[in-house]
């Protein structure tokens, strides 16, 4: 064997050693949820949370622990369509073993799950703190009802779309996302093939990235998972418009602001940064939710868990993707649908 030979051998022999390393050093496992207090964790402060500016889950989070006035040293934590894989990487994976945000720490122990975190945020919450899940059990009961309406599987993101508003944005999150994932080098979504434990995620970035906005937008599986979305997150809308409509309510509960709203508030966010929510108002009578998302965002914790946090990809994408829609209507019919979708380019933009 030559010497180039010998050397190209060693050469591969390194990468597949490293490579397996890596990979021993990125495995993934469930979690249960809530605290985990056999594992410690490194900590400068009594409650620190990981997540994510773009994360729905960990939007939430953030709304909680601003709203019941928990002190809290935040670490920023990238997904893919904020920069890199860093929930898959060896650090965050001993803070996070499933590799998902957001995760609390609360004196050094993991608590897992979103859900499972505002609980227990409430908890460890100072004496006279907002009360943020009501003592009445049937208000108990009304607001498990909402925060079922609102949640995301961590499964399979998109099922039961006919009963949750949460699993209708994916879908309606796909035209962003893929304006967003322009900014993203390609050698960071490629690394997604060796260490993610979903191939299609990797897959599907690619190709969104290497194609762009209109020739996924072409493809009908995709116009096809969007518009299955808006029908039923539009039905979701209404009976979420009708809900408030019931004594002129505030709050979803009525006069008490609590999980659910926050919960809903992440949806509406969402919505909102997608282009989709005024799709909504104008095409269905939903002003008790148009008002109830502008009382939302006028609370401080507001300020404090979503404006200090927004992400500058993100808000370069949602610019980016009004105007492409804007100047090109016929991209607009693709993504929102033939009814409403020119009013929705038109309305504020340049």
């Amino acid at each position: 064997m030559t010497v180039l030979g010998c050397a190209l051998l060693g050469l591969i022999a390194l990468a597949l050693a490293w490579f397996a390393i890596e990979k021993s050093r990125r495995r993934t496992h469930p979690v249960t949820g809530g605290i985990d207090r056999s594992i410690s964790l490194p900590h400068s402060a009594e409650v620190e949370l990981y997540s994510n500016a773009f994360s729905h889950c960990s939007r939430k989070t953030r709304l909680v622990l601003a709203e019941l006035g928990i002190e809290t040293k935040h670490h920023a934590v990238d997904l893919i369509e904020t920069g890199w894989y860093q929930t898959i990487s060896a650090d965050y994976l001993k803070v996070n073993p499933s590799g998902l945000v957001p995760t609390l720490v609360h004196q050094g122990h993991p608590v897992f799950e979103s859900d499972d975190i505002l609980a227990y945020a409430q908890n460890i919450a100072r004496a006279g703190a907002l009360r943020l899940v009501p003592g009445d059990p049937k208000k108990l009961a009304e607001m498990n009802d909402w925060l079922d309406f609102c949640a995301i599987s961590s499964g399979d993101a998109m099922e039961g779309m006919e009963s949750r508003a949460g699993a209708c944005i994916p879908g309606l999150t796909m035209p962003l996302f893929v304006t967003a994932i322009q900014h993203i080098p390609l050698r960071n979504i490629l690394v997604g093939f060796l260490f993610h434990f979903d191939k299609k995620r990797p897959a599907l970035f690619t190709a969104s990235k290497l194609l762009g906005l209109r020739f996924m937008m072409e493809r009908s599986p995709a116009r096809a998972i969007m518009h299955q979305s808006r029908d039923h997150m539009r039905a979701h809308l209404v009976r979420l418009n009708a809900a408030l409509d019931q004594d002129g309510r505030d709050w979803i509960l009525g006069g008490d602001y609590t999980l659910a709203d926050i919960t809903l508030a992440s949806v509406l966010l969402r919505l909102d940064e997608t282009g989709w929510l005024e799709w909504f108002e104008q095409t269905e009578t939903i002003e008790h939710v148009s008002g109830y998302y502008s009382r939302l965002k006028a609370r401080s914790a507001w300020t404090q868990a979503i404006t200090a946090h927004a992400h500058p990809i993100v808000e370069q994408a949602k610019s980016e993707l009004r105007e492409a829609v804007f100047q090109d209507p016929a991209l607009g019919e693709m993504i929102y649908g033939r009814i409403g979708s020119a009013s929705v380019v038109s309305k504020g933009s340049p």
